[in-house]
């Protein structure tokens, strides 16, 4: 606002203050100068009016700009009041549940349902313990020095982001690894069965329900799902970290910077990959990063993976729901092959697109 608006903004910036049935004075400030007019109680100036879409507009850009977390709060005595209270919950859940003696549809739910909460309640547990440890021995401080020449806001989001057991699933880039997950997912699924069978084993009739679930019952095509996963996030990170003659990914803001090639020879590939923005965070952010890239478009390799992944998990839950007493669930031939292949066009993409293309040359000025 310039020094003529301000003066007038100066004088008017008395309210007058009205009688019940006297007029009212309004103020109106535009960006050319001040403007005051007296209107009739409850009506509005044109001026102001004309003023109501600017501000919407600034208020809509301020509400949109994301602020980056602090990933050095974190509440630790009350998380551990909370994971403590849990804990105990679920140990008296786990023991009522597992020394019922009769193997019907209520006990079954119940006991699935216990287990899924132990599995929640273990990671809550983990989370409290290594998030603590990261602030203390200065991991997450390692973790923003990685990020070389980006902003603090951004740093700030990929430690955040990384920190506690949701390093598990989120990548050097602050975002959520497609592979990663399905590791975590079957990982989950089958620890999540092993305890219903544990909950189960008493009422059930046979005294060896236990050891047949994991024993006789075992069938080796767990081994695939479990190792295909595995083997498509160890190649992901492999192809990722060994990009740009071992360097790894580049910003794009050092690749542009790239030195001139000479005149009889190719430009240089380079893999370039950003960092994840400043601020963004949440478990919907999260579910959108395993099924696009890193400019936000759908990556169809990355989502028949998820999609795949998904199938198998629900026909797995559901059979270990509906007969438990059969153990770990024979996976069919056609989920088995779907899933492996996903997890190789998943693979196979990382590495065609960890061969980067030629950066666009910024012309000498």
């Amino acid at each position: 606002m310039n020094e003529e608006s301000g003066a007038t903004h100066e004088q008017g910036s008395v309210d007058e203050q009205p009688g019940r049935d006297g007029p009212v004075a309004v103020e109106s400030v535009v960006a050319g100068g001040g403007e005051r007019q007296d209107l009739p109680n409850g009506q509005t100036s044109a001026a102001e009016v004309k003023t109501a879409p600017a501000q919407t507009q600034v208020t809509t850009q301020t509400r949109a700009a994301r602020q980056p977390p602090n990933p050095e709060i974190f509440r630790t005595g009350l998380w551990w009041w909370v994971v403590v209270v849990l804990l105990a919950a679920a140990a008296a859940f786990s023991s009522w549940v597992a020394v019922v003696s009769t193997f019907d549809h209520a006990h079954r739910l119940a006991a699935a349902l216990i287990a899924l909460a132990d599995i929640v309640i273990l990671a809550a547990l983990f989370h409290v313990i290594l998030v603590p440890y990261q602030i203390g021995a200065g991991i997450l401080e390692g973790i923003r020095n990685q990020a070389g020449d980006a902003d603090d806001g951004v740093k700030d989001t990929l430690a955040y982001r990384r920190r506690g057991l949701k390093g598990a699933i989120i990548g050097q880039d602050g975002r959520a690894s497609t592979s990663k997950t399905q590791v975590v997912l079957w990982t989950a699924a089958v620890l999540w069965a092993l305890i219903d069978f544990l909950l189960l084993a008493r009422a059930h009739p046979s005294g060896s329900f236990f050891a047949s679930a994991v024993g006789s019952s075992w069938h080796p095509e767990y081994l695939v799902l479990l190792g295909f996963p595995l083997a498509a996030a160890a190649t992901a990170k492999a192809v990722v970290n060994g990009s740009n003659s071992g360097q790894g990914p580049q910003p794009s803001g050092q690749a542009g910077a790239q030195p001139s090639q000479q005149a009889n020879q190719q430009p240089a590939k380079v893999y370039i990959r950003d960092p994840v923005p400043s601020g963004v965070r949440g478990s919907r952010e999260g579910v959108a990063e395993l099924i696009t890239s890193d400019d936000g478009t759908v990556a169809w390799a990355d989502l028949q993976y998820v999609v795949f992944t998904v199938i198998t998990l629900v026909y797995f839950v559901i059979q270990v729901l509906a007969q438990p007493q059969n153990g770990l669930p024979a996976v069919p031939a056609a989920l088995l092959t779907l899933t492996g292949v996903s997890a190789s066009g998943y693979a196979a993409k990382k590495i065609v697109d960890a061969q980067g293309s030629v950066p666009k040359q910024t012309p000498a000025s």
